[in-house]
């Protein structure tokens, strides 16, 4: 690989994912302040208002130039922003690094012709992954400020996994994590089973809407459905001439040391990318690499010092949360009958495929029948149905764990135990990444919120724990590690003898439910 295209496409990705960070800044700033993002289309300062101008809106190095303050009203900057622009590029190139670099994931393309000819086949995973991670750092950053988890970031993340998925089926990404035929089936009838529901709800509010319109047409807060403490969210100026208190923190030290580790990447993966000896992943997870393990660690003492800022919004999911608790029962139960025709359509999928007729063999034909594109690379071998239901069976079975521990403890301790924006978050990563990861992130999710919550115990503000975050970064860590952490002894054996349950009590073909 020469050495300016290994520069031209690590520059590429790095910039990708700064603007796309100075993005998410703007959607993390108005969207819980329930401001349009179209309008104005152009970025100001949240305590003076004037208008920034293109240059004095780059990453990074406007924040730089400008000394960390507002050009017309002295202001400091909050650090956020930066914060949120280098996190991005450092996602970004982690993940380039797992797919394309490093070579820690199997299904990808290994081609000898360089990280050009990788990315013509592999774009698809790449990008979908790159969405995901973006709409997870959003909801992340919400959620810590406003325990809150808005469901339009997991439906845009559910559209581009199923199309990217769909078309990103060549014959090396086998490899990848697909699902078995009867799971597949089962997981297709189940989001038609989701999708007659959504139909049905859609309709139900459509006529509810129409029938209020004329009653809250004056009323903008009457179509706030996001949650009940949306008046403690809007934003405030202190009286001492800084920022708003929601942009206070972090400190400049968090940004600065983010940069550092976003240029020591960058220089790494130039180095790994162009020599001949690559500095790889290690072999397990004993053994981490440190230019993956930094960021990591970065992103957890950043989780664990936002956790522990005091924020209007502690009280107010606490006093929601306690006068929820007498109807908590009631709701879950009403939640698993909505549920009922996806549970009922993947059972019948399932029983399908375990009949001793033609019909099942004639379903795996039609599932895995290509659609040749001989002219285009990444589609010579094409199977677009067996593409969708890769993330169809990511969805469901992803959202299913969500949905029962949400419904089984919260019928044994009556009151909310899961939220179900982390349910659609669950479904949606699992839509993108497959289901594994987001199985195995969320047992990781637990630890890693447990060893959290003991870090920042001296100075916590609430009991309430915000677990978006917690899951994004999991998810993060089982995505990067994925190949080394299902190698690793303990979830090897659990994985061998999960198989050997399935398949000894199981009436279905010798492929199985699960991979």
């Amino acid at each position: 690989m020469s050495t300016l295209v290994t520069l031209w496409w690590l520059s590429f990705w790095t910039i990708l994912g700064l603007c796309l960070g100075s993005f998410l800044n703007a959607v993390i700033y108005r969207i819980p302040r329930h401001r349009s993002l179209r309008s104005p289309l152009w970025s100001a300062c949240p305590y003076c208002c004037c208008r920034i101008e293109w240059y004095d809106n780059l990453p990074i190095i406007s924040f730089i130039l400008l000394g960390g303050r507002c050009r017309h009203c002295g202001v400091p900057i909050s650090t956020r922003y930066l914060v949120i622009e280098t996190g991005m590029a450092i996602v970004v190139l982690m993940l380039l690094d797992a797919f394309l670099i490093g070579h820690v994931r199997l299904g990808l393309s290994a081609s000898e012709f360089g990280l050009t000819d990788r990315l013509a086949y592999d774009w698809p995973i790449l990008v979908s992954h790159i969405i995901l991670f973006a709409c997870l750092l959003a909801m992340s950053a919400i959620d810590l400020e406003h325990y809150w988890v808005d469901i339009r970031f997991t439906n845009i993340v559910t559209i581009v996994g199923f199309a990217l998925h769909a078309l990103w089926t060549p014959k090396h990404s086998m490899a990848w994590v697909r699902p078995f035929d009867a799971t597949a089936v089962m997981s297709l009838f189940a989001v038609v089973g989701l999708g007659i529901v959504w139909v049905v709800l859609a309709c139900q509010t459509h006529d509810a809407t129409a029938a209020t319109a004329e009653s809250t047409a004056e009323d903008p807060a009457a179509f706030d459905t996001t949650s009940s403490t949306s008046g403690a969210r809007l934003e405030s100026r202190t009286s001492g001439g800084g920022p708003p208190r929601s942009l206070a923190s972090p400190s400049r030290v968090a940004g600065w040391i983010g940069v550092l580790l976003l240029v020591g990447l960058f220089v790494v993966l130039f180095f790994d990318a162009w020599s001949e000896i690559p500095i790889s992943h290690p072999a397990g997870p004993a053994r981490l690499a440190p230019r993956a393990l930094l960021p990591l660690v970065m992103f957890f003492l950043l989780i664990v010092s936002e956790s522990t800022v005091k924020r209007e919004s502690d009280q107010a999911i606490m006093d929601a949360i306690h006068e929820e608790r007498h109807t908590a029962r009631r709701t879950v139960v009403s939640e698993l009958v909505l549920l009922l025709p996806a549970i009922a359509l993947g059972a019948v999928g399932l029983w399908i495929m375990s009949g001793d007729g033609g019909l099942n063999s004639r379903i795996s034909s039609a599932l895995h029948a290509p659609v040749h594109f001989s002219n285009l690379a990444l589609l010579r071998h094409w199977t677009p149905l067996y593409g969708l239901a890769t993330a169809a069976s990511g969805y469901v079975i992803a959202g299913a764990v969500g949905w029962a521990v949400r419904i089984v403890f919260t019928l044994l301790f009556g009151k909310e135990a899961f939220g179900v924006g982390d349910i659609h978050l669950m479904a949606a990563a699992g839509c993108v990444a497959g289901w594994p990861i987001v199985v195995l992130g969320f047992f990781l999710t637990c630890g890693l919120a447990m060893v959290g919550w003991i870090v920042s115990l001296p100075f916590k503000r609430t009991r309430a724990l915000p677990l978006g975050p917690w899951l994004s970064l999991s998810f993060l860590i089982i995505v990067v590690f994925y190949e080394p952490i299902i190698q690793w002894p303990p979830i090897d054996r659990a994985i061998v003898l999960t198989q050997s349950l399935i398949s000894e009590n199981s009436q279905l073909p010798r492929n199985g439910i699960f991979p």
